[in-house]
């Protein structure tokens, strides 16, 4: 997939959904993750709220007015508060995504959360190059579909063999797993 025409696909989620309507009424708000970091190849959406009242009800309420307005098929809620991140969290997703619908991640957050994501967004929008972003690409097509991917295998584990441990292609990637599981 392309990052390029997938961020336009969500451009056009996060229009259809109207998310800047729906998270005015919070302190802040942001989409992270791959969206961020110009590293998409799957459909999969990552918003951070700040949500210092942990207010659950209209954290309950802006999830259904997601959930309505892109049809989803599926929401899931878990209340988070007092572990990591603490808060709220909605799994929506538009149908199968490992066929390629889309699934949007909403996160209610508070201040440490929030902040805490935030950091590490500008972080990586730091380091990344053209090159760095060009082998994660590579390595994520290469994982998303495959049983193993979100189970053992994230984003984030990929970001890291890449960035910290100079992996350059699937080749590297697949060793640097069997390295990283031998005892």
């Amino acid at each position: 997939m392309d990052n390029a025409r997938i961020k336009s696909e969500a451009d056009l989620l996060i229009l259809k959904a109207r998310l800047r309507e729906l998270l005015a009424p919070y302190p802040g708000w942001f989409i992270g993750g791959s969206y961020s970091y110009d590293l998409m190849c799957w459909r999969d959406l990552d918003v951070y709220v700040l949500d210092p009242r942990q207010d659950l009800r209209q954290c309950f309420d802006i999830a259904y007015e997601v959930t309505r307005r892109l049809a989803a098929v599926k929401s899931r809620f878990t209340n988070n508060c007092g572990a990591e991140p603490n808060g709220f969290y909605w799994g929506i997703k538009l149908g199968d995504i490992s066929q390629g619908a889309w699934k949007v991640d909403l996160w209610f957050l508070d201040q440490k959360g929030y902040s805490d994501h935030t950091a590490y967004a500008e972080r990586m929008n730091k380091i990344l190059t053209s090159d760095s972003r060009s082998k994660i690409l590579a390595i994520k097509e290469a994982y998303w579909q495959r049983p193993e991917f979100r189970a053992t295998v994230t984003s984030d584990l990929i970001y890291r063999a890449v960035l910290e441990n100079d992996i350059k292609d699937i080749h590297g990637f697949d060793e640097f797993l069997i390295n990283a599981t031998s005892p």
